[in-house]
């Protein structure tokens, strides 16, 4: 650690004050002695330097690669950049360097991973969002201790921390149940990833478990940005495929997906939540201030960076006695007006 004002008082035979003077460049000093001092302070600092940089080395430098096969749903909202962010503190706190990097569309992937080995670190932190599992297999061959963030694979034994996307919607489904809502449908976000898949079979899982499956539950896929969805819902509405039945809830993959389908619906003459309740995912910063303010699903993602990292602290410590393990973060339904209680309407 960095030597002390009194320690360097007691070592040079001088004063507090005259460390504090001579460091701060204030006159009541001799040059000599602010040129001692400051000299111990710039070999203390040097030490404390090498000492941090070789307990890094010790412990060694990990990436985290955030991949993006098409970039529509992790963009660069806020949402993200958080994640990397915590991801960022908990490297820091837990004494290892941190390289980020990332794989856009259209990159050369053989040439991406190729970068990734030239990194020379120990350990990779995988963002799973867009992953496929021919990806996550060339991953895999770079030879690091892997922890996935943000995803799983049924056939690919990968430490991950992931959210619980099915038990979420299945949650969300018994509300809107518990409303009173037995014709419910699903706003599926494209293109379909493996949370997305997950999320449709708690849905699913919903219409079995509380004996639905002879009510109305129309999926109507829509694109993931608030704009795409507002555009697609739009469309689908004014071209409706013969037989639809609009539903009394609709439950969604993303905030953005229930905002943009929102719109949409207000556009064709929709009252929310009169007409149709909505219930999005991701509890965003703009689910608070819609009109009406959105009922959706509070996700863990800062926790989930935090608790990848220090799994994958534990798999490089220990890579070849590691066992694959996923850990699945809870999730709580933020209840706010969009959802409308058919059960009053029922008692009146």
């Amino acid at each position: 650690m960095r030597l002390k004002n009194k320690d360097i008082a007691q070592m040079l035979g001088i004063s507090v004050t005259a460390v504090s003077l001579a460091i701060n460049g204030k006159p009541g000093v001799s040059e000599d002695t602010r040129r001692k001092v400051l000299s111990l302070v710039a070999d203390s600092s040097q030490k404390a330097l090498e000492r941090a940089t070789a307990q890094t080395d010790e412990l060694g430098s990990v990436a985290f690669v955030v991949h993006k096969a098409h970039g529509a749903v992790i963009n660069e909202n806020q949402f993200f950049s958080n994640l990397v962010e915590m991801v960022q503190i908990e490297a820091q706190s837990l004494g290892f360097s941190l390289t980020i990097a990332h794989y856009s569309p259209g990159q050369d992937f053989a040439a991406h991973l190729e970068y990734v080995r030239n990194l020379g670190v120990q350990g990779l932190l995988l963002q799973a969002t867009e992953l496929d599992e021919d990806s996550l297999r060339e991953y895999l061959s770079l030879g690091l201790p892997t922890v996935l963030l943000d995803g799983y694979f049924d056939l690919i034994p990968v430490t991950a921390v992931t959210l619980d996307d099915q038990t979420s919607i299945y949650r969300a489904f018994a509300y809107a149940v518990e409303k009173g809502h037995t014709n419910i449908g699903f706003l599926a976000g494209t293109p379909r990833i493996k949370n997305f898949e997950h999320h449709l079979d708690g849905f699913w899982k919903g219409v079995r478990d509380f004996g639905l499956a002879d009510t109305n539950h129309p999926v109507i896929e829509l694109g993931c940005t608030f704009e795409e969805s507002w555009r697609d819902m739009k469309a689908y509405l004014e071209n409706s495929p013969e037989g639809f039945s609009m539903p009394t809830c609709f439950l969604a993959d993303l905030d953005n997906i229930a905002l943009g389908a929102m719109r949409a619906l207000k556009d064709a003459g929709y009252s929310i939540p009169d007409d149709v309740s909505i219930i999005g995912y991701g509890n965003t910063g703009v689910a608070v201030i819609s009109e009406p303010p959105l009922t959706t699903t509070q996700i863990e993602m800062y926790e989930s960076g935090r608790l990848a990292m220090r799994l994958l602290s534990e798999c490089m410590r220990s890579p070849r006695t590691s066992i694959a393990t996923t850990a699945t973060l809870s999730s709580t339904l933020v209840e706010r007006s969009s959802v409308r209680d058919l059960n009053k309407q029922v008692a009146g």
